[in-house]
């Protein structure tokens, strides 16, 4: 009887050994699994995994222990309620997993296969798994885990599996969809909404708006995996973690990195466009266009070595979101400045800026401390992009007032300088009047000139005729005298009475008045008012004095004015020294009274 005791207790120690125990289902709507077994892959199908006896799960092994590159794991799961139940299992290394579980109602294995690697399915969340547990039942799971990314790691990780009810799952799905949809929804309509106000006004400020839109609705989209549904995701770089979570950069990645890109840029060009930072506030425009090409290179540089070399996102990410904040705060210091300045519009500006930056501002510190999971159900974003197009529409309604009061003001300008413009013809009307009456008067005075140089011409050649004529008459008189003189010298005893009545008209007529005065009519017609002028500077001046001067002025030589004068042009000479002297002791006379 001991023998056979014994038997039984050899034979019962394998079987308590590999006993596995069972996970009991709570009421809870999601739970961790800690009891399972686990099975290095060696090329096994499932039939011989379930069918096998021989195969050794071992409890609550480690992935990665054995350098494989798959694992089975095996979970007992006891459903304590009448009815089955959907639920859905996740693990936390969700490479490319298959779930199998048995339904009951067509007595089949169902296989479900789900995770980053995997084919697409057409599903947003690529970690979770369906399956149904049969109530009052055990129910049996197998998961063929792909852990080919362990061998390039020195350490093993175990496996964390979770598992939800559907009813609480497609709850969050179905909140997920609304809030994005109700998000999109508001966005699309203020987009439209404002690129008809673009294509009225051409203004540069709300084209930034509507880029900054833009890339608020590729960030929503992205943030919630939205994109998955319609084409599957490349994983560019991806690495593990030492509690076993699946670390990758994907589509995904790239999507939210070039949204945010998108969000920056249009927030800044929209404060410089908006307050016209690089007119009135030089500084803070130059802080604004450095930091974001910081923040532009930052990321490209980024994207590029987790897309093209290795991922860097779990190290670079809190220093990228410091970088944003940053960016946020030059934004809000903009804001402010332009309100202290009092810059059109500022106010409105500011309090818009306040809701959507704080939102930002917040979500980039979520990301940083709590929690970067995409699809954890946060609602930040939503609140983030949506303030900042409820809000920056209110900007822009305010700059449209401003715009449309500045256009009222220039067509105001716009008319008084049409005013101006029709005055200044009207001048220019009256200036080419008068500049053609001026024209008129300069002909007419030119060819009053013409008459007057012509008749000058003739009083010159008058003059000239007439002084020669009288420097002729003279000599000849002299002449006709020195011969008379000579013949009464050679025949000083027979002197004629009739030779000296010659001899006394000649010498009369070389000193008549008429000739002078002849002379003196045509001076004053080629020099008028000569004379007055002289006699009223020269009031001392004698006949002969003037009439010596005059011939001086007409640059007559010594000898023509001694022939006029009937003199020896030696005398001239003398006569022309004491006239000057005698003008030169009037003119120092004059100066001496004037410095008096």
């Amino acid at each position: 009887m001991n023998k056979i005791f014994v038997f039984l207790i050899i034979l019962l120690l394998p079987v308590a050994a590999f006993a596995q125990p069972v996970y009991l289902l709570s009421d809870s709507s999601s739970a961790t699994i800690k009891r399972y077994a686990v099975l290095p892959d060696r090329d096994y199908t499932f039939e011989k995994i379930v069918s096998d006896t021989t195969l050794a799960f071992v409890e609550g092994d480690s992935l990665g222990k054995g350098h494989a590159t798959h694992y089975w794991l095996k979970i007992r799961i006891k459903n304590p309620f009448h009815y089955a139940g959907e639920f859905y299992i996740s693990l936390n290394l969700n490479l490319d997993n298959i779930l199998y579980y048995f339904n009951e109602n067509t007595q089949k294995w169902v296989a479900y296969q789900n995770g980053m690697a995997s084919p697409y399915i057409g599903k947003r969340n690529v970690n979770e798994m369906a399956c149904i547990l049969q109530g009052q039942a055990e129910n049996v799971l197998y998961i063929r885990v792909d852990a080919s990314m362990l061998r390039g790691h020195n350490y093993s990780v175990k496996p964390i599996i979770k598992i939800k009810k559907a009813a609480y799952v497609d709850s969050k799905e179905q909140m997920m969809w609304l809030s994005w949809i109700a998000s999109f929804s508001v966005l699309i309509l203020f987009f439209i909404n404002n690129l008809y106000i673009y294509f009225g006004l051409r203004d540069k400020t709300v084209l930034f708006y509507l880029i900054a839109q833009l890339g608020g609705m590729l960030y929503i989209t992205a943030y919630k995996r939205f994109y998955s549904i319609f084409f599957s995701s490349p994983i560019f770089t991806s690495t593990v973690s030492t509690e076993g979570q699946l670390h990758s950069f994907d589509m995904t990645s790239v999507l939210m990195h070039g949204s945010i890109l998108l969000i920056m840029y249009g927030l800044v060009q929209l404060t410089r466009s908006f307050l016209s930072t690089k007119k009135i506030l030089p500084v803070m425009d130059s802080a604004l266009r450095i930091g974001l090409l910081v923040y532009v290179l930052v990321t490209v540089i980024l994207v590029a070595i987790n897309i093209f070399i290795t991922y860097l996102e779990d190290y670079t990410l809190l220093y990228h979101n410091i970088l944003a904040l940053l960016l946020i705060t030059i934004i809000m210091c903009t804001c402010v400045v332009g309100y202290l300045r009092k810059l059109p519009a500022s106010t409105p500006f500011l309090v818009a800026n306040i809701l959507p930056l704080i939102f930002m501002f917040a979500t980039a510190l979520y990301h940083v401390f709590i929690s970067f999971n995409f699809t954890d159900g946060s609602l930040m974003p939503d609140f983030s992009i949506i303030s900042q197009a409820l809000a920056f529409s209110v900007a822009l309604v305010a700059r449209t007032k401003s715009i449309h009061k500045d256009l009222k003001a220039k067509e105001i300008e716009a008319r008084q300088l049409e005013f101006d413009l029709k005055e200044i013809n009207l001048r220019q009307r009256l200036i080419e009047l008068e500049n053609q009456k001026i024209n008129a008067d300069i002909r007419h005075e030119k060819t009053r000139n013409e008459l007057l140089e012509q008749r000058l011409e003739v009083n010159q050649r008058e003059l000239a005729s007439t002084t020669l004529y009288m420097v002729q008459k003279n000599e000849l008189l002299a002449s006709l005298k020195t011969q008379i003189q000579e013949l009464d010298k050679l025949y000083p005893d027979s002197k004629h009475q009739g030779l000296k009545s010659i001899e006394s008209i000649l010498q009369s007529n070389l000193y008549l008045d008429g000739d002078w005065r002849k002379f003196k009519l045509h001076f004053e017609q080629v020099h008028p008012h000569f004379f007055e002028n002289l006699l009223a500077k020269y009031p001392s001046l004698t006949k002969n004095e003037i009439r010596l001067y005059a011939y001086f002025h007409i640059n007559l030589s010594t000898k023509e004015i001694a022939a006029l004068l009937n003199i020896d042009p030696a005398s001239v000479r003398r006569a022309k020294t004491r006239l000057y002297k005698k003008m030169a002791l009037v003119e120092e006379s004059d100066l001496q009274d004037d410095n008096n």
